[in-house]
């Protein structure tokens, strides 16, 4: 991020979260990094970092915060109200912000402008309508697979639940992209330690599956996108 330009700043930015049912602890955070150090998801991206979302929603640099992938990979792991020493509910105040991007959305599509969307919402349901790839709604991003994984060995961004996470999310140029969908191996310890009995090999399949469908080479990503 380069300097900050003030006039830039929507200052107002805080309090229209802090408004709503599960923002209001935002204006108790005082950057501290205690959520950030207990967050699993930063074991997956350290770019889904909560304090900083929350530090520049309290500066009012909306923009930037709006377009944070961590509003949607929030899994209500609850770790950092645990830990928080203001007790903010992290979990309800990225819900929030998500909620102010939505409005966002609705407010450009009503009057006409182009939306830029990175997501495509309807991955998933597209993933479910196959065989291999219908247990995707029974994942709830617990980790289990990645812990266990023995592709892990070889790198540790080999990471089945970040595909799975933002395959929900209809993030679908980085789930194509994420080499863990060629190189899973089906030894199926995910299978053996998942509460859920998520088969992860087959979800693969069906991911490379509709990669092929639509065409997708490494190449051609940002068409993707």
């Amino acid at each position: 991020m380069g300097c900050i330009d003030t006039r830039d700043l929507d200052t107002n930015f805080k309090y229209e979260i802090s408004e709503q049912e599960g923002g209001e602890g935002i204006l108790k955070c005082f950057a501290c990094g205690s959520c950030t150090a207990r967050c699993p998801e930063m074991d997956v991206d350290d770019e889904w970092n909560a304090r900083t979302v929350i530090r520049k929603a309290l500066l009012g640099l909306k923009e930037e915060v709006l377009s944070s992938e961590f509003l949607w990979v929030c899994s209500s792991h609850y770790r950092c109200l645990e830990n928080c020493p203001q007790e903010v509910n992290i979990k309800g105040v990225m819900n929030q912000i998500r909620n102010e991007r939505l409005l966002d959305e609705m407010i450009e599509d009503t009057t006409g402008k182009e939306v830029k969307k990175g997501m495509d919402p309807s991955f998933k349901y597209k993933l479910a309508e196959g065989e291999s790839g219908k247990e995707i709604y029974y994942c709830f991003s617990c980790g289990t697979c990645t812990a266990g994984c023995p592709e892990r060995d070889l790198d540790p961004l080999y990471s089945p639940r970040k595909v799975i996470k933002t395959s929900l999310l209809g993030i679908k140029g980085k789930v194509y992209s994420n080499k863990f969908v060629e190189i899973c191996s089906t030894h199926y310890r995910c299978l053996e330690q998942c509460p859920q009995g998520v088969k992860i090999p087959e979800l693969m399949f069906a991911i490379r599956e509709i990669a092929i469908k639509e065409g997708y080479n490494k190449e051609g990503l940002d068409a993707c996108e």
